[in-house]
C-alpha cells in the first residue's frame, strides 16, 4: 500500500501538465534554475521531465549530451530546493537517455552527492540513500520507461560510491530496490561502479554508452556550508538560489552547480522517515494554519476539523493529520 502511495504522488506531482515549448536559450543552466524555481510545486517533475527529455532528443551526442544534462540535472535540483529534491533525482534517473545515464551519474556522485562533502554521519548517509533509492526506484518501475533494473541500478551506485565505505552502504541501498530487481540489480551495480560499459551497453540494447567526459561545471561548483545541529530549521527557509546577475561584456555566466542532498536529512533521521511516509500522501508547508480542502471538496472549518478530528466527506469521514505535522509544530497540509 505504502510503495503505491508513493508512486501514486510521484505521478500526481509530474503527469498531465502541458507546457511551452522550450528553446535553446531555455536550456541553460541558469534559465532552467530560475525557471523550475518559478514552477507552482505541483508542475516542477513535469516541468524537469520537459527539460531532460529536450535535452535527450537534441542533436548532441556522446560526451556533449552527458554534459549538457549533468548541467541541467543540477541546475533543476537547485531550482526544485529541498522540498522535492528527491523528486527531481527520481526523475532524473528515470528520463535522461540510458546511453548517457552512467555519465551523468559519475559526474552527480563525484560533485555533490557524496557523504563527507555533505557532512552525513554513517547512518545518516545511509538511511538517505535508502529511502530516496526506495520512492525513485519504485517511480522508475511504474513509470514505463526503458531498462528500469539498469536506471535504479546507477541510481543505487550513485549513493553507493559516495559513500565512506560503500560495501557499508551497497546491500542497503540494493535491499531498498523492488524485490523482482534486486538479483539483476546486483550485477549491474557493480558494473556501474566499475565503469564497464559494455555491460550496461548490453543489457539496455543500446549500441554504445557514452563514456564520462569532464565535468562541465568544474569551475562553477562552490562548497556548500556544514550543516549544524543547531540549524534543525534551516530547510524551512526558501532555499530557492537568487537569480544570477547578468554576466559582464566577454564573460560567461555560472551557476552554483553544488547539489547537496536535503540539508534537513544530515541531522535529523527521525523526521526524515515520518516526512517519507507523509509526502507520499501530503503536500507540506510553513506558514498561519488555514482551512484545510480537499479536491472537490468545499473548505471545511477549522472548528469542525477540530471537533471531529478528521475533514468530513460524503459517505463517511476518512481520518487524516489536520494540524501539525508529526514532527513539526510550523508546518500544516497545503
Amino acid at each position: 500500500m505504502k510503495r503505491m502511495l508513493i508512486v501514486a504522488a510521484f505521478l500526481l506531482m509530474g503527469g498531465g501538465m502541458a507546457f511551452a515549448a522550450l528553446t535553446e536559450a531555455d536550456l541553460t543552466p541558469q534559465a532552467i534554475t530560475q525557471a523550475v524555481a518559478a514552477q507552482p510545486a505541483a508542475n516542477r517533475v513535469a516541468y524537469a521531465r520537459q527539460v531532460l527529455q529536450a535535452i535527450g532528443t537534441s542533436p548532441a551526442a556522446g560526451e556533449a549530451k552527458t554534459q549538457a544534462l549533468t548541467s541541467a540535472s543540477r541546475a533543476l535540483i537547485t531550482g526544485a530546493g529541498a522540498e522535492q529534491g528527491a523528486a527531481i533525482i527520481a526523475e532524473i534517473y528515470n528520463t535522461v537517455p540510458v546511453e548517457n545515464l552512467q555519465g551523468v551519474a559519475d559526474l552527480l556522485a563525484a560533485n555533490g552527492f557524496g557523504q563527507a562533502e555533505n557532512g552525513f554521519t554513517d547512518e545518516q548517509y545511509d538511511a538517505f540513500c535508502a529511502n530516496v533509492a526506495r520512492t525513485a526506484s519504485a517511480y522508475i518501475a511504474s513509470s514505463g520507461t526503458d531498462s528500469p533494473a539498469v536506471r535504479m541500478s546507477i541510481l543505487a551506485a550513485t549513493f553507493t560510491k559516495g559513500s565512506s565505505d560503500p560495501d557499508r552502504t551497497r546491500p542497503m541501498v540494493i535491499a531498498a530496490l523492488p524485490a523482482g530487481y534486486q538479483t539483476s540489480a546486483a550485477t549491474y551495480v557493480a558494473a556501474s561502479e566499475q565503469g564497464n560499459l559494455d555491460v550496461l551497453a548490453a543489457a539496455t540494447g543500446v549500441n554504445e554508452v557514452a563514456s564520462t567526459p569532464d565535468d562541465p561545471d568544474a569551475d562553477a561548483i562552490v562548497p556548500a556550508p556544514a550543516p549544524t545541529v543547531e540549524a534543525q530549521t534551516d530547510y524551512l527557509e526558501d532555499g530557492s538560489p537568487e537569480p544570477d546577475a547578468a554576466p559582464a561584456e566577454g564573460e560567461e555566466g555560472g551557476v552554483e552547480a553544488k547539489v547537496p542532498l536535503l540539508a534537513r536529512y544530515a541531522t535529523d533521521v527521525l523526521g526524515m522517515t515520518l516526512d517519507t511516509m507523509a509526502d507520499a500522501t501530503y503536500t507540506w508547508a510553513t506558514g498561519a494554519p488555514r482551512p484545510a480542502t480537499l479536491g472537490g471538496q468545499p473548505v471545511v472549518e477549522q472548528d469542525a476539523i477540530d471537533a471531529l478530528g478528521h475533514i468530513p466527506l460524503p459517505g463517511g469521514p476518512i481520518p487524516r493529520p489536520v494540524l501539525p505535522s508529526p514532527s513539526y509544530g510550523n508546518q500544516y497540509i497545503d
